[in-house]
């Protein structure tokens, strides 16, 4: 695989918010305006944090949808307190970003074709990736629980989307079924030749976008949805299970998502120790 570009420098940015609305029924994009050009690479994050009383100690990561001159944006959902205060923010509100941070997706390998999953808030990085290096050749795929929770309006055309259960009324056209259901059904329609996965997602959808690319001998690359607090490092809250170096004794070594992540070789990761 081809390694990134080099990477933009981290920063602290002071934001205002522009706009921040929901795009389905549980997904809510938050365009922000910072006080400087902000540049990423995709599947890095930042850190997103309130001033003044609302200040927490430490910022909200969230996934980078996508960032030009002073615009960056995000994709959330409420889970909890911090994101349901992210949810009150309306334009004009005041805001502090740290970021880029965190190791990319790679870039396209230009003898490959991309094979792209996504599920839920795993499609901030997954789109980037694909608004930034996509081609006609590539295979885009985005999984919802139903119709309503597809953010229509952010998915390009070409992406094919599945939810859980269809009910009356729903697109005919919606798979019904997970995202690699729809996936394997497709690529066995369509036929594929060497290519490689991305998949940003639930951990059951990143151990199946492994297998799927185990099978046909493809690389692939995950970003990881686990919890980050500090986004240093330092508070060890977002630790991933890796192979061990060759001459460890140990079964496996830990790394943090914030630091040695979000991105990592799905072969890398230890799926026994977190699944």
């Amino acid at each position: 695989m081809n390694p990134s570009p080099s990477m933009v420098p981290a920063r602290q940015y002071r934001a205002t918010v522009l706009s921040n609305r929901p795009v389905s029924t549980g997904l809510i994009h938050l365009v922000l305006e910072c006080d400087a050009p902000f540049g990423f690479l995709p599947g890095q994050f930042a850190m997103l944090n309130f001033t003044g009383a609302q200040r927490r100690t430490f910022g909200r990561p969230l996934s980078i949808l996508a960032g030009e001159g002073l615009r960056a944006e995000f994709l959330y959902r409420v889970v909890g307190s911090g994101t349901a205060d992210l949810s009150r923010l309306v334009p004009e509100d005041e805001m502090t970003l740290l970021g880029p941070l965190g190791t990319p997706f790679p870039d396209r390998p230009e003898d490959r074709d991309a094979v792209l999953l996504a599920g839920g808030v795993g499609l901030p990085p997954v789109l980037a990736w694909w608004d930034r290096h996509g081609r006609e050749t590539d295979r885009a795929y985005f999984g919802g629980r139903d119709a309503g929770d597809l953010p229509r309006e952010l998915l390009p055309a070409a992406w094919k989307m599945s939810i859980d259960r269809r009910q009356d009324g729903d697109d005919e056209r919606l798979f019904e079924g997970r995202v690699p259901e729809l996936a394997r059904t497709d690529l066995a329609a369509t036929g594929r030749g060497k290519s490689f996965v991305l998949s940003c997602g639930p951990l059951l959808l990143l151990q199946a976008a492994r297998r799927l690319a185990t099978e046909h001998d493809w690389p692939c690359f995950v970003s990881m949805e686990e919890h980050m607090g500090c986004g240093y490092g330092a508070c060890k809250g977002c630790v991933v299970p890796l192979q061990p170096q060759p001459d460890s004794p140990d079964p496996w070594r830990n790394a943090t998502c914030c630091q040695d992540g979000p991105v990592f070789d799905a072969d890398d990761i230890v799926w026994n120790r977190i699944l």
